[in-house]
């Protein structure tokens, strides 16, 4: 019997709400397994597919905006490019949003896996009066666009071939993002590591100096495990951290940030056309309010309150019914027991009434976690969960944390009592 040939293996990348899940579910069919990443509660779909005889393994990524190592998210789906090394990317981009997404899009192409593009809701990007050049998208990018519409499995052929296409060319030249004033710099440390440093294969040059000027945690911790004289590289990335603070009055990190997005800009400028008749969507005339400087603040304090007002407050009213039925129960178990002498309790019951007496008392918050989750699904399906931690994201950082770490704080610091 023949040997199977190892499979291509694949991984589906994308910003939230890109229609990630649809273009994996489309590509695998019924052919999936669901588990989870080793040691974290965040979901982990795998597929597979057949082409042209070769086996596709496509595994599906946590949505992330970024490739940073701020969330979980954002680390698994940058630790698997890493260290699972898959042959192909498929980048996941909602073309309604292109120049948003293309943030993602340079990030994942500046790691060295091949990305092909799956240029996703044209229909949508068509009803807002969006006319892409796909092929000009392609040679501006340098890499293969294929445009699809997941909810109505439009491009699913053409995807699955530009895949297997992508897996059986050999790698052109490394994509490579202009950042400025800051190149000078970024090229001075990439000769520093080649020189110092066997760099493991795999892990581009270029990537590593590009993080370690970010300022990124995780970057810094592969360089001190790959090297043991690191703090010496360490201690000459800040050098050079200052040194361009001192000169251009800007932090690396926030030129890095811009240029990606002023890239993004350039590309759709020459691949994408609107049409004037064209007016502003719903979405953004509300994110136009919701997410202003000034206002977005004030509705945010707003929105908490509200949730808390209804939640706690009224939550709390609800006990009043709820309670009388709960105690109801318990001497209802208590009948039902041994009955208590005038010193002496039996074992039983106060151990059975113990287990009751504790049960209940959870049982009575049932009321206010019901309107409190009710209220945190609405947030999170309407999409205004993302815009407090968008409005909130500034704030947190100076905490160490992200703006994703809305939902924990909403609920434990300022329900819970945390």
């Amino acid at each position: 019997m023949a040997k199977e040939r190892k499979a291509i293996l694949v991984a589906a990348a994308g910003q939230p709400n890109s229609g990630k899940s649809t273009i994996f579910n489309f590509l695998t069919g019924a052919r999936q397994h669901v588990a989870n990443y080793p040691g974290v509660t965040v979901e982990k779909k795998t597929g597979t597919y057949r082409f042209k005889g070769d086996k596709i393994e496509l595994v599906d990524l946590p949505g992330t905006y970024s490739l940073t190592s701020y969330t979980v998210e954002e680390r698994i789906a940058r630790d698997f490019l890493l260290h699972e090394k898959p042959d192909i990317v498929v980048d996941i981009v909602d073309a309604s949003n292109l120049e948003r997404n293309l943030y993602l899009t340079f990030q994942l192409a500046e790691m060295g896996v091949p990305v092909v593009i799956a240029l996703n809701m044209m229909d949508i990007a068509k009803n807002r009066g969006f006319e892409i050049d796909v092929e000009r998208l392609s040679q501006q990018l340098g890499m293969p666009v294929v445009s699809t519409i997941g909810n109505r499995g439009k491009g699913k052929k053409e995807l699955k071939e530009a895949i297997w296409a992508a897996a059986k060319k050999v790698p052109d030249t490394p994509f490579r993002l202009d950042y400025g004033n800051l190149e000078p710099v970024l090229g001075q440390i990439e000769q520093k590591l080649c020189e110092d440093f066997v760099i493991p294969e795999g892990y581009p040059t270029r990537w590593i100096a590009v993080k370690l000027m970010e300022g990124d945690d995780e970057a810094r911790e592969l360089v001190g495990k790959w090297f043991k004289n690191g703090k010496e590289i360490f201690s000459y990335i800040e050098a050079k951290r200052k040194e361009f603070l001192s000169q251009h009055g800007e932090a690396p990190e926030k030129v890095i940030g811009y240029q990606r997005y002023q890239a993004a800009e350039r590309v759709v400028e020459a691949t994408v056309k609107r049409k004037k008749s064209v007016l502003l969507t719903l979405s953004d005339k509300i994110d136009r309010v919701v997410c202003n400087r000034f206002f977005g603040p004030v509705i945010l304090a707003a929105t908490i309150y509200i949730i808390y007002e209804l939640s706690i407050v009224e939550g709390y009213k609800i006990t009043n019914y709820t309670w009388p039925l709960l105690a109801a129960f318990r001497d209802f178990v208590a009948s039902l027991l041994p009955s208590a002498g005038f010193i002496h309790d039996p074992f039983i019951r106060s151990f059975v009434l113990w287990v009751t007496s504790g049960t209940i008392a959870v049982l009575n918050y049932i009321p206010i976690f019901l309107i409190l989750f009710t209220l945190i699904a609405i947030l999170e399906d309407t999409g205004y969960m993302a815009r407090m931690a968008f409005i909130l994201d500034r704030i947190f950082r100076h905490f160490g944390l992200h703006g994703q770490s809305v939902l924990p704080m909403v609920i434990g610091g300022l329900y819970v009592g945390g």
